[in-house]
């Protein structure tokens, strides 16, 4: 995951929008400006990446890793995640230049492809790192996830969402878990929990139902006890897995277009809601407040 996340939703934060309009011309010209405004966000990411991961890092050619065990394959649900929500960003973008749903959904299944892959491709060329076939598997998973159910629903029923909480893990390798709270929300697999949240209505209830648009039952994944990618003799390593309500931001009654684009683009953060843990050491785990 490293640092893409955080330049996402960077970017998210800053990105321009424009209102839908029905003229042809204007739609047009709006479209041009967002795709301009892409390629230079999407180079200035991508150049910015690698100054701060690789300067120090030797280039030694392009190759392959096999890294599937690492992190419990934590770092794959990031990639995921990541790639998931990339695709919202370029199709909210879209959007609001006044593009077609089916449009927009492509294009943001093909910008987060190029992004995605671009940073890929960089992993390739340094030592200590490598092209990671299933990294780029779990980028395409993903993008699958969020394009085919725009093109099926419009809308997201399924969706993959982020959490954290500081470890006590990340002393022992600020190197790879971060040495800052913020680093450490990128870095630090111990603290992170991908969820999958369900909304509820649209999956499993009658349209005519009278029931909560936002609320979500949510799966999540998480692992303790990872200092190095690989286990280590003095850390018992365990997966973890959630049970949680969850709200779908998207779905709450917001009239400006804006704030409902702008309550999308953040639905990446999971809100912190009482869960039931699961693990094969603790066995069940109640918490009143988990993020």
């Amino acid at each position: 995951m490293k640092l893409e996340l955080l330049a996402i939703l960077i970017v998210m934060t800053f990105c321009p929008s424009w209102a839908q309009q029905s003229n042809d011309s204007i739609v047009k010209r709006n479209a041009k400006i967002v795709l301009g405004s892409h390629v230079v966000i999407y180079g200035g990411t991508v150049v910015g990446l690698n100054q701060l991961w690789f300067k120090d890092c030797k280039w030694i050619g392009m190759h392959s890793i096999n890294d599937n065990g690492d992190w419990l394959q934590m770092d794959k649900l990031c990639h995921a995640t990541t790639s998931y929500h990339t695709c919202l960003f370029g199709d909210e973008s879209m959007r609001l230049a006044g593009l077609d749903s089916k449009r927009s959904a492509l294009y943001g299944g093909a910008f987060s492809l190029l992004f995605m892959t671009s940073i890929e491709l960089m992993d390739s060329g340094y030592e200590d790192w490598g092209f990671s076939w299933s990294d780029m598997a779990a980028d395409v998973g993903g993008i699958a996830l969020y394009t085919t159910q725009q093109l099926l629903w419009n809308e997201q029923r399924i969706s993959l969402k982020y959490s954290f909480h500081p470890t006590e893990c990340a002393q022992y390798n600020p190197e790879e878990l971060g040495h800052n709270l913020i680093s450490q929300s990128l870095k630090d697999y111990n603290g992170i929990t991908i969820w999958a949240a369900f909304n509820i209505k649209e999956l499993f209830l009658d349209s005519e139902i009278s029931f909560p648009e936002w609320l979500t039952v949510d799966l999540g994944y998480g692992a303790k006890g990872m200092i190095e990618p690989q286990p280590t003799s003095d850390f018992e390593r365990v997966r973890q897995f959630y049970l949680a309500p969850g709200v779908d931001l998207a779905k709450l009654h917001v009239e400006n277009r804006y704030l409902k684009a702008m309550l999308r683009l953040f639905s990446v953060i999971k809100l912190p809601t009482p869960a039931l843990e699961y693990n094969a050491s603790d066995k069940f785990i109640w918490h009143w407040l988990y993020y």
